[in-house]
């Protein structure tokens, strides 16, 4: 990693967070400046901001603008890369390729966001910029640190904006806007709270929740086990939930971060003669069994396996590539499905789970 000095540091990477496009990285050096943490929840819209970044190589150039507005998502805008979470500041500071992980300051110089995106058709920019919000960042940031990952809290709701048009159709006067709820989950914690199909959610611990993105911006900000006042409206009458928050698993449990290791063997290729013998054309054989993942799931020294999840495989590479692509996605059933066979050409399935 190079510095702003042209001091330059081996970086190890403690963790990342794809949902946010936020990673962590850690230095070994003394006496550096630290940015103070500003607080992005107290931004105004038209409040001055500047942008650092390198766009096309141009290092540490600093740019300005206003707050253009907050809790903006870009789904909508940008269809075909949305981003699961999305309550951006947007800017009209100058930002262009090069200008991500750049920092998004306020007059005091405090960090207020990290820029990430720009809204263009051309890939450069033409008046707007987002930044990832310091509410935000640091809740993935102490994540990582304390638990190797983020802790997502679920609400347990799909839903929609409500707008006018809805409103009118199904005889909302209370409100025109807020967070419609169309399903609860199963065993959520939605559910428990007692939240219905057809509540509008309007705040979450007394801040507004107008759109998806406030909506969002709003739960990336719990963890599992936390409790929320939901307030709603049903029947055009104001209520309040008191929430519990869960994870994705339906617990109150923090989520381990487990590596590769986590199932708890080895994986040898198998040679020219053993695919002669088993007349396969590729696979790995299980060797090492100890505790873990794989030793839970009932599978035993010498297993052969010859897919994952409908994907061949010839390599250990292979296992860790389908077991790093399973655990970064946001599916909550994180489950390996093996097919292989024994070296006594019994033929097996295998369903092992790798959430907690």
């Amino acid at each position: 990693m190079a510095l702003n000095d042209n001091s330059i540091y081996n970086a190890k990477v403690i963790g990342t967070d794809p949902t946010t496009d936020v990673a962590l990285l850690k230095i070994e050096a003394d006496n550096l400046p630290v940015i103070p943490m500003g607080d992005s929840d107290a931004l105004k819209v038209g409040e001055w901001v500047l942008a650092v970044g390198n766009p096309f190589g141009f290092t540490s150039t600093v740019t300005t603008g206003i707050v253009s507005a907050k809790a903006r998502s870009m789904g909508a805008a940008q269809s075909g890369n949305p981003m699961s979470i999305e309550s951006y500041i947007q800017t009209d500071a100058a930002v262009n390729p090069g200008n991500s992980g750049g920092a998004l300051v306020n007059i005091n110089g405090e960090l207020v966001g990290i820029n990430t995106a720009i809204y263009s058709q051309t890939g450069n920019y033409v008046g707007y910029s987002f930044a990832i919000p310091t509410s935000i960042v640091t809740k993935v940031v102490t994540d990582i640190k304390q638990y190797g990952t983020v802790q997502r809290a679920m609400l347990g709701v799909s839903y929609i904006e409500l707008t006018p048009q809805l409103a009118q159709e199904k005889g909302i006067t209370a409100v025109n806007d807020g967070i419609l709820v169309e399903d609860v989950v199963d065993r959520s914690a939605a559910m428990e709270a007692g939240i219905k199909v057809g509540d509008v959610i309007i705040a979450i611990n007394g801040a507004k929740t107008h759109n998806r993105a406030q909506m969002l911006g709003e739960m990336s900000k719990y963890r599992p086990g936390d409790v929320v006042n939901v307030k709603f409206i049903r029947d055009n009458k104001e209520k309040v939930a008191k929430v519990t928050l869960r994870n994705t698993q339906g617990s109150t449990k923090m989520t381990k971060a487990d590596d590769f290791t986590a199932l708890g063997c080895a994986f040898k290729p198998l040679t020219k003669e053993q695919q002669r013998q088993y007349m396969v054309n590729a696979g790995v054989q299980v060797v090492g069994l100890k505790d873990g993942k794989f030793k839970e799931a009932g599978i035993k020294e010498n297993f052969i396996i010859l897919d994952i999840n409908g994907s061949r495989i010839k390599s250990q590479d292979d296992v860790e590539r389908i077991y790093d692509a399973i655990m970064k996605s946001n599916d909550p059933d994180k489950v390996m499905f093996l097919t292989g066979l024994y070296p006594t050409g019994k033929k097996v399935y295998y369903a092992v789970p790798l959430s907690e």
